[in-house]
């Protein structure tokens, strides 16, 4: 065989194993996609009943952006098709005038996402409430980004927005047009969106219906500041502090999920359902399963397996555990962690020191604990100084009345 003939035979041997390892790779991803194809998740079969909760947009809805920030779960997205600057650049040297009115304007927001001279001012952490769910605090209007076009007049549905100047000319009509997208994997149904929105727009389903109520007996015990086990495991933040200082919830935000009874430490929480809402239980061998399951999430009832018949394993006999002996305290020892010990104390039992200490990392935490502990020395120290002058000046007056 020729050399010519050996390296022709090494060429086709080559292009025949490339050829196999592609129809391989084809045959591995073909193999990869169907096991994919099979391993669906079972919570999105029809076949499986689940738990609806929904917010749906209707006919009324613009949309604006009140409802967006007020989602707990961020489930909302709105966004719009045209801005200011679809029109051109701000036009120099225009003298005009613009005004708001304070007692018309609900905060909606469609001016601001069009136009940049709109600012709308959220409201702080602290001063958002379940009680107020109004996002903004505050509408502002930057003159220097306004040339008084006139265009976000007609946007306001309110007649909010007063423009004098002369108005920018557009060809045909100003169509601001938005589009609003609400996540159901996201959504829980709490009604936050529906409760805010000023054009009942959106229409809301729950998971559950039913009530919650707060058991008084045990609510003396409730300390909003230190435990907020209710607050931290809502899924729809519905919870606030009332003027007694206790927790209480917003009934039309609450979705009855159960969450917080389970979390009070002390039982303070009384969660009761009436209704469930969910999608069609299809016929299936399992069924009734299904429908036991359902039901006992109202009734409280769960059906238990028959254990009559089963085989209880004999008793284990545990050798007895040795008695531990306590350590000898050194009593000398002991009185001086006491008296480290008695400044920290009371300091510790504040329900503001036991905030900073559940809420702020260990360092910061740390940090301001031993300044308010220097605080309260220096302060104790001012008044024990206080107390001797006062008691030196008794004293020395009771030692001049004698002579």
């Amino acid at each position: 065989m020729t050399e010519k003939a050996t390296k022709e035979n090494a060429e086709k041997e080559a292009m025949v194993g490339e050829a196999t390892v592609a129809a391989g790779g084809e045959a591995a991803e073909a193999d990869a996609a169907e096991v994919v194809e099979k391993t669906k998740d079972f919570r999105q079969l029809e076949q499986y009943p689940r738990l609806v909760s929904e917010a749906v947009p209707n006919e009324k809805c613009l949309p604006c952006l009140i409802c967006e920030p007020v989602c707990p779960t961020m489930a909302i997205k709105v966004s719009f098709n045209r801005t200011r600057e679809d029109f051109g650049p701000l036009r120099k040297g225009i003298e005009g005038k613009i005004m708001v009115d304070k007692d018309k304007c609900n905060f909606c927001g469609r001016c601001a996402p069009f136009c940049k001279a709109f600012l709308l001012v959220e409201k702080g952490e602290k001063e958002k409430s379940p009680k107020d769910l109004q996002p903004y605090d505050q509408l502002l209007v930057d003159e220097e980004l306004c040339d008084y076009c006139g265009l976000c007049v007609p946007l306001c549905l309110e007649e909010a927005i007063v423009v004098e100047g002369p108005p920018l000319e557009i060809e045909g009509e100003l169509k601001f047009d938005g589009k609003i997208e609400i996540d159901k994997d996201l959504c829980i149904g709490c009604g936050r969106c529906a409760l805010i929105c000023p054009y009942e727009a959106i229409d809301i389903k729950k998971p559950f219906e039913g009530d919650i109520k707060l058991i008084e007996k045990n609510l003396v015990k409730c300390d909003p500041q230190g435990c907020q086990a209710c607050f931290n495991i809502c899924p729809a933040k519905c919870w606030y502090v009332d003027e007694r200082g206790k927790a209480a919830p917003v009934k039309e935000q609450c979705i009855f999920c159960g969450a917080c009874a389970k979390a009070c430490p002390i039982l303070a929480i009384d969660v009761e359902r009436s209704g469930v809402h969910h999608t069609e239980i299809k016929e299936t061998p399992w069924a009734s399963e299904w429908k036991d399951a359902i039901s006992s999430i109202v009734t409280g009832e769960k059906k238990r397996p028959d254990v009559s018949m089963a085989v209880a394993p004999p008793d284990i006999q545990r050798p007895p555990l040795p008695k531990i002996d306590m350590p000898v305290r050194d009593p000398e020892l002991q009185r001086l962690v006491d008296e480290a010990l008695r400044p920290v104390v009371p300091i510790l039992k504040k329900p503001k020191v036991r905030f900073i200490m559940e809420r702020e990392p260990a360092a910061q935490a740390s940090a301001k604990i031993v300044e308010r502990m220097k605080k309260a020395q220096a302060k104790s120290e001012t008044e024990t100084e206080k107390q001797m002058e006062k008691k030196k000046e008794k004293q020395q007056a009771a030692a001049a009345q004698e002579v």
